[in-house]
């Protein structure tokens, strides 16, 4: 998708559609609906449809306007932003790929998004970019009857400095396009999806931006004691992968080293304490945590912080087999811990203490991890809050 940034007036420019937002500024439960605009021309566009009680500003809400009067847009795209005391970047991030959602669903190519006056220009030119790159990311990889909606050119319309405005967009540009990465390997189902093949992505995606990538297979991963990474990999015919991703700028300080850890499990079925077979085909997002980590790592390159990294992902698949480990077995980790195994389905924690201890091995003073490590964190927290323990 192309970004684009102009300073003009929003009447007077021609698009297919210019999508703005309305925001509710009654107290409480009352409702008063405003666009986000100091332009009286826009405002008034959209003046009869919110005093009808069309348009609310309800967050996610949509309302299009064809042949706005006195503006030159063919069509204007009201998307509600909310409460306007609780109006932020978070709010606009979504926004815009509910806009990128809505208008691309109906064959619109390209739109001008009119950035919020409620919000610092960087900020939001920031949100604009970001949330319209996760909209704009098409699912439907494999679907016989894919279709071609997508949004080939998003203007942005906020003032402020050119240059300041173009270096926050090409920013979130890189972040959306990472999380979009990050997006397209965790969808892919588990046959095409394997620790080889995730290694090899991984590879890929370094070579493109400039890292340094190792793999190390079954051997090396037991020849450096990994105890606990290998009893899970074990009971596979698929070999696992230990990938470690290197970003190491010139100028960077000797400490501190982020070390990123993701558990990349491609398919889990517990392992002989097998899970229930229902909804088990959502066990190929078990290697989301490292999914994550290997986008992060790519964002990080194109960022170019000052600051070292090593990403490192433990990636294997969890089955029962003749050479599964079995509950009451006992493993010893690389850090000499030992471990009795309980169920097998405890898996997570077993492939990230191996690769924890390897990243303290390798220099990282501070340490991140993620993970789907357990369907517990659903039961506490539901779907929208995701658990983060410091």
């Amino acid at each position: 998708m192309k970004i684009k940034l102009i300073q003009a007036n929003p009447a007077e420019v021609e698009t297919e559609c210019l999508a703005v937002v309305v925001l509710d500024r009654g107290e409480k439960s009352e409702t008063k609906a405003t666009v986000d605009t100091s332009d009286a021309v826009i405002a008034e566009a959209a003046a009869e449809v919110i005093a009808g009680g069309e348009v609310t500003g309800k967050l996610f809400e949509t309302s299009l306007l064809h042949r706005p009067a006195k503006i030159k847009a063919k069509r204007l795209l009201l998307v509600g932003g909310g409460k306007a005391k609780n109006f932020s970047l978070y709010e606009l991030r979504k926004l815009a790929g509910t806009a990128v959602r809505f208008l691309k669903a109906k064959g619109i190519r390209s739109f001008i998004f009119l950035a919020p006056d409620n919000l610092a220009a960087e900020e939001a030119v920031t949100g604009i970019v970001e949330g319209a790159f996760v909209g704009n990311f098409d699912p439907d990889t494999y679907k016989s009857d894919r279709k071609d909606q997508k949004i080939d050119e998003l203007t942005i319309m906020a003032k402020g400095d050119t240059g300041s405005l173009q270096q926050v967009a090409d920013a979130a540009r890189i972040m959306g396009e990472s999380q979009n990465f990050t997006r397209d390997l965790v969808n892919e189902p588990s046959n095409r999806m394997t620790p080889t093949i995730l290694a090899e992505r991984a590879q890929q995606m370094c070579r493109e931006v400039g890292l340094k990538c190792e793999v190390f297979g079954g051997d090396k991963i037991q020849e450096m004691k990994m105890g606990a990474f290998w009893s899970v990999a074990q009971g596979s015919d698929e070999p696992p992968a230990l990938i470690v991703m290197r970003y190491e700028p010139e100028g960077a300080p000797e400490k501190p080293v982020l070390g990123l850890v993701g558990k990349g499990i491609t398919f889990d079925t517990g392992g002989i304490s097998i899970k229930p077979s229902d909804g088990m085909e959502k066990m190929k997002y078990d290697m989301a945590g490292g999914a994550a980590m290997i986008g992060a790592m790519r964002g990080i390159a194109l960022l170019k912080p000052k600051l070292k990294v090593i990403g490192i992902v433990c990636a294997s698949e969890n089955m029962p087999s003749g050479k599964a480990q079995k509950p009451g077995d006992v493993q010893i980790a690389m850090s000499g811990k030992s471990i009795e195994i309980i169920n097998t389905d405890a898996e997570g924690r077993l492939v990230l203490a191996d690769g924890l201890h390897y990243a303290r091995q390798l220099g990282c003073t501070h340490l991140i991890d993620a993970a789907t490590l357990t369907g517990a964190c659903v039961v506490a927290l539901g779907f929208v809050n995701a658990g983060v323990f410091a």
